[in-house]
Order: C-alpha cells, then sequence, then structure tokens
C-alpha cells in the first residue's frame, strides 16, 4: 500500500496543522500549472491529503497500514474540476462485501472527494459554482459549491450526506471539496496579507512621486511614494484577506521595486552625469 505519510514528508504522529501545511507547500510546488510541476505527482499528493487531512479516513487508513483487516480503506482517487464543468466527477468503486454475506453491512455509503481550483481574486471575493456530476450509483446531481471569502490553499469544504449513495436503505456518504488556489501574476498572499509589486523609474525614487495602484479586488488606490525611497520598501494602503477561521484581516501591502532603465540617448546621458556630478 502506497505510504501517504511519505508522500506528503509527515510522520505517523503529525498534526492535522502539519499535514495541511505539508499538502500546501508540496501542492503549490508540483502544480501542473507552474513551470515545474508534475501532473502525476500533484495528483499523488492530493490523493494522500484527502485521506489524511479526513480524522475517519485517517483512521481506517492507520488500522489497515499495522494490518488490521477490519479497517476497511475509503480513500479513493479525486479528479480536478475545472469552472468549465467539462469534467466528470471521479468513479468510485462501490462496496462490496468482501468477507462474505454472513458480515455486518456497511454502515455508511463512501464519501467523494473533489477538488476545485479558483484564482486567488475568487478566494478574496468569494465563489459560488454550480458542480453537475455523476455519481457512482449512476445518478446526476448538482451541488452548490459556496466557497467562502478568505479561503486557503488546501482548504476543505465538507457537504453531510452528499456523497454516494450506491448501497440502498444506508446512509449517504459525505462530500468533500478540496480548494486549490492557482497562483495570481501580480498578486501574492502571505498569511492574511495580499502582496504586490510597484515599479518606478531611479529618478521618481530620487524625488517622490505619486502612483496608482490596483487592488486584488479590482478597485484602484493612491499611493503616494516618499523621496529617497529604497527597493523593497513596503507601503500598507487597504486590506487583504479576512481569515475564514479566525476573522482576523490583513493588510494590501505594495513592495516597491526600482526598475533602472536602459539608456542610449547621448544627450540624455550627459544630462544624467551632469546630475551626477552635482549629487557627488
Amino acid at each position: 500500500m502506497t505510504d501517504f505519510y511519505s508522500k506528503l514528508g509527515v510522520s505517523k504522529d503529525a498534526s492535522q496543522d502539519d499535514i495541511k501545511k505539508a499538502y500546501r507547500s508540496l501542492a503549490n510546488k508540483h502544480h501542473p500549472d507552474k513551470a515545474e510541476g508534475d501532473q502525476a505527482t500533484f495528483k499523488d499528493i492530493s490523493v494522500a491529503y484527502d485521506t489524511l487531512s479526513d480524522p475517519q479516513k485517517r483512521q481506517e487508513y492507520d488500522m489497515q497500514q499495522n494490518g488490521n483487516p477490519f479497517g476497511g480503506f475509503s480513500g479513493g482517487h479525486s479528479q480536478q474540476f475545472h469552472f468549465d464543468m467539462n469534467d466528470v466527477f471521479g468513479q468510485h468503486a462501490h462496496f462490496t462485501n468482501m468477507f462474505g454475506h454472513g458480515f455486518r453491512q456497511q454502515q455508511r455509503n463512501r464519501d467523494l472527494n473533489l477538488q476545485v481550483q479558483i484564482t486567488l481574486a475568487e478566494s478574496f471575493n468569494g465563489k459560488q459554482v454550480d458542480a453537475t456530476f455523476t455519481l457512482p450509483s449512476g445518478r446526476s446531481q448538482t451541488v452548490s459549491i459556496n466557497v467562502p471569502a478568505g479561503i486557503d490553499n488546501g482548504d476543505s469544504i465538507r457537504y453531510n450526506g452528499l456523497g454516494d449513495d450506491s448501497i440502498p436503505n444506508v446512509q449517504r456518504g459525505n462530500l468533500n471539496v478540496t480548494v486549490i488556489i492557482l497562483p495570481d501574476p501580480t498578486f501574492k498572499r502571505e498569511g492574511n496579507d495580499v502582496h504586490t509589486t510597484l515599479e518606478i523609474n531611479p529618478i521618481e525614487a530620487m524625488i517622490g512621486c505619486t502612483k496608482s495602484v490596483k487592488t486584488i479586488n479590482g478597485d484602484t488606490i493612491s499611493l503616494t511614494i516618499r523621496a529617497g525611497v529604497e527597493t523593497g520598501t513596503k507601503y500598507a494602503n487597504g486590506s487583504g484577506f479576512t481569515n475564514v477561521h479566525s476573522k482576523q484581516t490583513g493588510q494590501f501591502i505594495t513592495v516597491i521595486k526600482i526598475k533602472v532603465p536602459a539608456i542610449t540617448n547621448p544627450a540624455l546621458i550627459a544630462q544624467l552625469q551632469a546630475i551626477n556630478s552635482q549629487l557627488n
């Protein structure tokens, strides 16, 4: 059996927080949209996380790892879900009676696992997706997935009673939705803060300037840059993410980057040399 703990690089007594942190780090590294991403590795760590992040599945998995055949592992493969609704929900094997007809009937149908990919801006504002998929029983089901504002990469949403219904007259399984947040070219989340980079030229850095900065929710703020600013200086102006668990709100942070242009005009070079002589 695959060692899910090794897949995530954690010990067998790792806490749920340790498991979540390990998954987030690996998912960010191996995501298929990244330059060094790998689809197969990303799928493996996602399956491992789907199992170890659920206390019941983790207990069943540990029991089977320890040689207890009655701890039947119930984790199934999950598939990525995109907003074009073209992907079909992962096919999960039905429960079978592997110990003969006299064995006690399974008390609950299997949980189903789903991944949903959203943008960083959608995780900031929240997102609702109506997902239609086919259950293992063959029945079609539509679920409104309400992704709350402030959700973090790797967080899961559980919908009780919306999982497998293959075994009649038995309680339905649950639907577990893991949220994957795609990298953003302009904004980056650090804790509850949102970071963006503002490029200015050396003259603007020396004399100061006022710049317009676009925020993650589409608004525009006016930022006054002091004279003599250096690369890496941070300006906090606006709100960041509101954490879905602690309800604490971070800051919107603009990081200054001084970009030096290539100058080829001889007259301009002479003017800059004169200015440089005065400065020195």
